[in-house]
C-alpha cells in the first residue's frame, strides 16, 4: 500500500509540474498566440470576425459592475456586449442600468424571460443571450464574477481563428478571501494534479473539460452542438457542452487564462458553499463516481497527512503518510499561478480536501432533491 501511495504521489506531482510548464497559455501579447488569422472567408479577413460578449447574471448586484467596467474599458468598440438579468431579486438590474449609462453605450441590456419547464436557469439565460447575439461569428460567454484584462477578447478571437478552434475555454486566475478560499482553492488544485492539461499543446481535438467562467464558441459549432438547448437540463452545462464537442470530434482547447482574466466566484463562506453545491457532485461526471473520487482524495490528502503528523509527534515515523505533505505543497506551488488568495490556504489544504468530499455528498443530496440555487 505504501508503494502504491508513493507511486500515486509521484504521478500527480509529475502531472502538476508538466501542467505548470507546458499547459498552453492565453497571453496578453497577441503575437504569442500563434500565426495571425489572415485567411479569408467570403472575401473578408477572418481576423475581423464579429464577436459578441455574453454575460448571464442572477443576483449579481454585488459584483456585476466590476465585470462590466473591466470589459467596457478593455474591449474593442466592434465587440458587442450583452448582459441579461435572469429574474434577479436583488439590485442587479439597477446596477446594470447605471453601468450602461456611465460606462459604455455599447452595452445592451436584456431582461430574461420566465424559465420554461425542463430548463436550468443559467442554460436558459445563455440561450437567450445567444439568440440576441445578432450576426456575431464568435460567442464568448463569461460569468458575472469574471473580469477580462486588456486585449483578452482580441486574444480569444485571434487564437480561435488562427488555430480553427471551435470551442475554447479559459481558466482565469481565481481570487478568494476569508474562509471562501478553502473551497475555491480546490478548483485549480484538483485540475492541476489530476488532469493532463499539458496535452493541449499537441492535441487539437476538444477535451471533455471546460469552465463556464470563460467559454467561447464559433457560432457554427455552437449551432452544430445544439447550443444550450441541447443541454437545457444539465447542471454543469459547461462540462456537458465540452463532452458533446469531444464526442463529435470538434477542435477545441482549454487554456491557461491567468494572464488575461480573473474571477472572484464567491465573496463569503455561505456563498461559496451554496454556489459549489449546485454542481460539485458532477466534477467527475456521475455523482456517485464524484463522491468516490473525493472520498479517495480525502483519505490520501486529509486522513494520511494528519495521521502521519500525529504519529510523528508521538515519535513514530510513517513515510507514506508524511509524504502526503510535500505532495500537497508541491501541487499547491504548481497551482499558485492560478490563485490569488491568502497564503494559509496552502497549509490548510487537508481541510479543503475534506470539505471537497463533504461538499460532493451534500451536492448530490441537493441535486437529488432538486433544491439547488439557479436551478
Amino acid at each position: 500500500m505504501h508503494g502504491l501511495m508513493l507511486g500515486y504521489d509521484g504521478l500527480i506531482c509529475l502531472i502538476a509540474l508538466l501542467n505548470r510548464l507546458l499547459w498552453p497559455r492565453l497571453n496578453r501579447d497577441r503575437e504569442s498566440v500563434g500565426p495571425k488569422a489572415e485567411t479569408f472567408t467570403g472575401g473578408r479577413a477572418k481576423n475581423l470576425a464579429r464577436v459578441a460578449l455574453l454575460i448571464p447574471a442572477r443576483n449579481e448586484g454585488h459584483q456585476i459592475r466590476r465585470c462590466l467596467e473591466a470589459i467596457c474599458t478593455s474591449t474593442d468598440s466592434s465587440v458587442r456586449i450583452i448582459a441579461l438579468d435572469d429574474e434577479s431579486t436583488d439590485d442587479t438590474w439597477r446596477v446594470l442600468s447605471e453601468t450602461k449609462a456611465n460606462a459604455n453605450q455599447r452595452l445592451t441590456l436584456l431582461r430574461g424571460a420566465p424559465r420554461p419547464q425542463g430548463w436550468r436557469g443559467k442554460n436558459w439565460a445563455c440561450a437567450q443571450l445567444a439568440d440576441h447575439a445578432g450576426d456575431a461569428e464568435i460567442l464568448i460567454f463569461i460569468d458575472a464574477d469574471t473580469r477580462l484584462d486588456a486585449a483578452a477578447v482580441e486574444n480569444i478571437q485571434s487564437t480561435m481563428l488562427a488555430r480553427d478552434i471551435q470551442l475554447l475555454s479559459v481558466l482565469p486566475r481565481q481570487e478568494a478571501h476569508g474562509l471562501a478560499a478553502l473551497l475555491v482553492y480546490l478548483l485549480p488544485w484538483s485540475l492541476m494534479a489530476h488532469v493532463p492539461l499539458f496535452l493541449g499543446r499537441w492535441r487539437r481535438k476538444a477535451l471533455p473539460i471546460a469552465i463556464g467562467q470563460v467559454l467561447a464558441f464559433q457560432r457554427s459549432a455552437y449551432q452544430t452542438l445544439g447550443g444550450h438547448a441541447a443541454v437545457r437540463s444539465a447542471i454543469a452545462e459547461d462540462l456537458a457542452l465540452a463532452r458533446k464537442a469531444a464526442r463529435m470530434g470538434m477542435n477545441g482547447a482549454f487554456l491557461d487564462g491567468a494572464n488575461v482574466a480573473s474571477c472572484t466566484m464567491y465573496t463569503s463562506w455561505s456563498r461559496a458553499w451554496r454556489g459549489f453545491q449546485k454542481n460539485w457532485c458532477y466534477t467527475v461526471g456521475h455523482p456517485l463516481l464524484s463522491c468516490l473520487v473525493w472520498a479517495w482524495l480525502a483519505y490520501a490528502f486529509t486522513w494520511l497527512p494528519m495521521y502521519g503528523l500525529a504519529e510523528a509527534c508521538l515519535g513514530h515515523v510513517d513515510l507514506a503518510a508524511l509524504s502526503q505533505w510535500p505532495a500537497l505543497l508541491w501541487i499547491g506551488l504548481c497551482s499558485k499561478r492560478y490563485l490569488q488568495m491568502p497564503i494559509w490556504v496552502f497549509v490548510t489544504a487537508p481541510i479543503s480536501v475534506a470539505l471537497g468530499f463533504v461538499l460532493a455528498c451534500d451536492s448530490w443530496i441537493h441535486n437529488a432533491r432538486n433544491t439547488t440555487l439557479w436551478s
